[in-house]
């Protein structure tokens, strides 16, 4: 009885250790992207991504005082696209370090001239970048930033978030789509008016 109890112990030990890597960390050509790696050394090891999201944060400390301090900084999600037989990779950097890297839905192949798509099978949280995959560049894009702030120990951070939105024009026999995505990761789709030549 003990020996089956060690074994599943040791068994559970090994296996946790096989499985917690591959959430902080990508291989990429047979090199290991994780968590601390420089912007330089994942380009190096994987070459450039499919797409970049930015977005900047801006932090105060001390905020209406004279020893008023701010931080702005740049984030990038970089997503890799693998192909249809593997997953996409995010990582995403702050102050050009590796955070954080997650998998996302299956990779796929772009296929020129696709302009065609099923927008209710989008869920909210969907990249830019697979939409754009499954459904070709829109026919219209905006973009803004909007500043949120909220209160931190010792001051208050500013976010400055890229809102982009797509329109898709599929003719004069459909009403036009625009989906908003807020730093790359879609919020909202609505139906707009109809679409013409």
């Amino acid at each position: 009885m003990f020996h089956r109890r060690w074994l599943f112990m040791m068994f559970t030990f090994c296996a946790g250790l096989l499985i917690t890597p591959s959430s902080y960390a990508f291989r990429c050509d047979g090199d290991l992207v994780t968590k601390g790696d420089s912007k330089i050394s994942v380009l190096k090891k994987c070459g450039k991504p499919t797409w970049v999201d930015r977005w900047v944060e801006e932090i105060i400390d001390l905020p209406d005082t004279d020893f008023e301090h701010r931080i702005t900084r740049i984030n990038e999600r970089w997503i890799y696209n693998l192909g249809p037989q593997q997953f996409l990779r995010f990582i995403t950097f702050k102050d050009s370090e590796v955070i954080s890297i997650e998998t996302g839905g299956r990779g796929f192949t772009v296929v020129p001239g696709m302009h065609r798509c099923d927008f209710e099978t989008f869920t909210l949280g969907t990249t830019s970048v697979e939409i754009a995959a499954e459904c070709g560049e829109p026919d219209w894009k905006e973009q803004r930033y909007e500043t949120m702030t909220q209160k931190i120990a010792g001051g208050r951070q500013q976010i400055s978030v890229t809102i982009d939105e797509w329109t898709f024009n599929f003719g004069p026999t459909s009403f036009m789509r625009i989906l908003t995505f807020r730093n790359g990761n879609l919020i909202n789709i609505r139906t707009g008016e109809k679409g013409f030549r």
